[in-house]
């Protein structure tokens, strides 16, 4: 019994003079603080498609989409399936205190059962940065494809991906009401 005790009396001692663990602290590079309200996006081009769109809320991301233009796009849905071919430029705005050196902005088409999807990769420019309060328009989604779509009930998703700046990649929220029906699946 006597050894029992001595060794968890070493056991205790040993353990508590351990060094107490913290949580990693996140590098400066990191935070960023914004600025302004989120606007509303505008959405034009071609009405069958614009009555589609839906530019996720993102209330934490960075950069904010400010207009989507869909101009020269179309997209079939037929027998539960789809084909697309989207052309879109998008006008975004920096909101954050952070010069933006790269981003991914996603333009998606999506059914009740997931689907396909375009995206695409965008920065401000070559050698160049977003600098904060700074706006962009860039060229998006010029491609095209096809895929299911269950009860032929689809949805084009537009939401900024992820957000790069020195030392930082930052993947915003992702709000997307339930009374769309659409599930995305990453």
């Amino acid at each position: 019994m006597k050894a029992l005790v001595s060794c968890l009396s070493v056991l205790f001692l040993v353990s508590s003079n351990a060094p107490p663990v913290r949580a990693p602290r996140a590098a400066d590079s990191c935070r960023f603080t914004m600025s302004g309200e989120l606007a509303k996006p505008t959405i034009s081009g071609p009405e069958d498609i614009t009555a589609l769109v839906h530019v996720i809320e993102q209330p934490d991301s960075p950069v904010e989409i400010l207009a989507v233009d869909f101009k020269d796009s179309w997209l079939s849905v037929a027998h539960e399936r789809e084909t697309e071919q989207l052309r879109c430029t998008m006008k975004i705005r920096n909101r954050s205190d952070q010069h933006v050196k790269a981003l991914s902005l996603a333009v998606v088409v999506a059914s009740p059962s997931g689907g396909p999807g375009t995206g695409f990769e965008g920065s401000p420019g070559p050698g160049r940065s977003l600098a904060p309060g700074q706006e962009a328009d860039i060229s998006a989604c010029g491609g095209g494809g096809s895929g299911s779509a269950s009860g032929n009930h689809i949805r084009i998703l537009v939401y900024v991906d992820r957000v790069d700046w020195d030392g930082c990649f930052y993947v915003p929220s992702k709000r997307l009401p339930y009374e769309l029906g659409i599930f995305v699946h990453n």
